[in-house]
């Protein structure tokens, strides 16, 4: 991974040390981008780092790149406004879904030789467990982005 985040910085602008948002709609990204993201998450408490491709939070369609170490924990959620889907680009983790109870009911395994695009609803709980040393996926939901919006499991841990 190269130093520094010079792609980055020239694509979007940083909202917090995990976030980043594209200066506008229709950028490009690549591998540098992936890496830069990489050195964040690196950097972050929670091993992760991601590009909104969408450059408002008020936008109404929402992109993101995500990149997420091993390291990194999702806590048991559900989107209110809609459904949320993940396209893999890179390495491996486990997609658990859960009952409002916390009783796992299945898992998709991500990446590799299994799926590489997954669809989830709204009623569903769901987190990532990544077992790979990375996994980069690329993220669509509904906006505009409100915290009101996502319920954590009241039985998952916080971190």
């Amino acid at each position: 991974m190269g130093g520094g985040l010079q792609v980055l910085s020239r694509i979007a602008q940083r909202a917090s040390a995990e976030v980043y948002h594209a200066n506008h709609w229709g950028i490009s990204w690549g591998l540098d981008v992936i890496d830069e993201l990489k050195a964040a998450a690196q950097q972050s408490d929670r091993g992760r780092a991601r590009l909104c491709l969408h450059p408002s939070p008020s936008d109404p369609h929402q992109e993101m790149l995500i990149v997420m170490s091993r390291a990194a924990i999702e806590r048991a959620q559900r989107r209110t406004i809609g459904f949320d889907t993940k396209i893999v680009i890179e390495g491996r983790a486990d997609l658990r879904y859960y009952d409002t109870e916390g009783m796992q009911t299945r898992v998709v395994e991500l990446g590799g030789e299994h799926a590489m695009y997954v669809h989830t609803r709204s009623d569903e709980f769901h987190s990532l467990l990544v077992t790979s040393d990375w996994f980069v996926f690329l993220e669509v939901l509904n906006g505009p982005f409100d915290s009101n919006t996502t319920e954590f499991a009241p039985w998952s841990a916080e971190r």
